[in-house]
């Protein structure tokens, strides 16, 4: 039996092809996380610095945010079932070389390219969701899409901690293989019948190779402050080169007929008010991904087993809370959920910075799960406030847009955490005795304190639309 995506499809073979598609997308996600266990082993295996340990993890989510709006542009002109379909063709080859890497250098150098078949897969995942379901249903379809995403970054560590105590930290990579075959499987005769609407059009070189310089001195510059230290020059200069560069392609797209990035998108208040609480979920997840583990490990000296089931109520939270968030989104809007999220988030935040060596393990697990809760509700409710306020010629564009911002906020994430948690730029991964508990509370009440800030920015941003409305 075919299933039909053109003109509106039925919601039953929508919702089907959705959870095929975000079985792909899950170990996209997935490896975002999965090596932060991992990572002490690694270090004794490679006898490499945590700094160095570090780029395991950010060769690939800063590649991603690097080539999301680039795959998407791409995922225009080509088309996103091919890119989606190309993209885990390359994410599975890439996960093997992964796992067969002699050292660190080359580990990193397979993270790139995982990070380069992620973004053609990440953009081309969001724009077939929302082409394959009808408009009423949107709300619960990227509900799913967003939950599989949150889910499998949550659970990343859990698992990863899981297979590398049974086997290697190699078979974190090597798992990736038999899901991957069985979505492309699945895939095909799912979106058999999907047709990819092309768009006429041709690659902004010059803009990509400006946007893509700015994003990695950005990034690398706040990555090196847990090196360096906020004041060191290094740090600055690649700020302020990033500032001038990105100034330079967004000059650029003002004046292309065929621009890389649309920047009438952001105009669309309701799409930035998303962005910017997707930027900020993204943030805090890979932060609090990125410590938590070396809080139960460092601090509390449990095992990595032990560590990685301690941190399953947080993913546990996601799933259970985004099915109920997104078919609520369907029947009242985004605002709502939106405000109880960014509640929820800072409560959370406050009180994992309050936590010292006597509280209860119990609280600190609760306040995890209490994290998800919040984080997926930001996560399901930005998505669709954005993919919603955008028209269709715009949706890939968008949709990478989106996903960059997520990603960048996730690298900065683990940027700023790091930094606040070592509380110096001497650390290096000898000196683990560097870790205080000071360092986590101050770590937690920041992504507190940035949590206020964003609420507060959208509360603006709301005043100022409403007064644009009335005159």
């Amino acid at each position: 039996m075919q299933l039909e995506l053109k003109g509106a499809p039925s919601t039953a073979s929508g919702m089907y092809q959705v959870m095929v598609i975000s079985l792909g997308l899950f170990v996209i996600f997935l490896d975002s996380t999965i090596v932060n266990i991992a990572l002490p082993t690694m270090i004794e295996q490679f006898a490499i610095s945590l700094k160095t340990a570090a780029w395991v993890m950010n060769a690939y989510t800063m590649t991603v945010a690097i080539l999301l709006i680039f795959m998407g542009k791409l995922a225009d002109l080509y088309g996103k079932k091919r890119m989606f379909t190309l993209g885990l063709m390359l994410f599975m080859l890439s996960s093997v070389l992964c796992a067969l890497s002699p050292n660190a250098a080359f580990l990193i150098a397979a993270r790139t390219l995982q990070g380069i078949s992620g973004a053609m897969a990440i953009p081309a995942s969001m724009s077939l969701v929302r082409s394959i379901v009808p408009k009423e249903k949107v709300g619960a379809a990227m509900g799913i899409w967003s939950a599989v995403g949150a889910l499998a970054i949550a659970i990343g560590p859990s698992l990863g901690g899981l297979i590398t105590e049974a086997f290697s930290w190699h078979w974190v990579f090597y798992m990736n293989v038999p899901v991957i075959l069985l979505a492309l499987f699945l895939q095909r005769v799912a979106l058999k019948s999907h047709q990819d609407q092309l768009q006429p059009g041709k690659l902004d070189w010059w803009g990509t190779l400006l946007l893509s310089l700015g994003l990695f001195c950005f990034i690398n510059g706040f990555l090196q402050v847990t090196e360096s230290g906020w004041l060191s020059e290094a740090v600055w200069w690649q700020i302020l080169i990033a500032l001038l560069t990105l100034s330079g392609f967004l000059w650029t797209q003002t004046k292309r007929a065929k621009p890389l990035l649309d920047l009438t998108i952001f105009k669309n208040r309701q799409y930035l008010a998303g962005l910017l609480s997707n930027t900020l979920g993204g943030l805090l997840l890979m932060g609090t991904m990125m410590i938590s583990p070396l809080f139960l490990t460092r601090i509390l000296h449990f095992s990595t087993l032990k560590a990685s089931i301690l941190m399953t109520p947080l993913s546990v939270s996601l799933l259970l809370i985004a099915p109920f968030i997104g078919k609520l989104i369907d029947k009242i809007g985004s605002r709502i959920p939106l405000t109880i999220g960014y509640g929820i988030t800072i409560i959370s935040f406050i009180l994992l910075g309050t936590l010292h060596l006597q509280s209860s393990l119990g609280l600190f697990v609760g306040c995890l799960a209490l994290a998800g809760i919040g984080i997926g509700i930001l996560a399901i409710a930005s998505l669709t406030l954005s993919t919603m306020s955008i028209s269709e010629d715009q949706l890939n564009i968008a949709s990478g847009t989106f996903a960059m911002f997520r990603n960048l906020g996730g690298a900065l994430g683990i940027a700023l955490f790091v930094s606040v948690t070592l509380g110096s730029a001497a650390a290096s991964a000898s000196a683990v005795n560097t870790f205080r508990t000071e360092g986590f509370q101050h770590a937690y009440l920041s992504g507190a304190i940035l949590a206020i800030g964003f609420m507060f920015s959208l509360v603006l941003l709301n005043r100022k639309k409403e007064g644009v409305t009335q005159n």
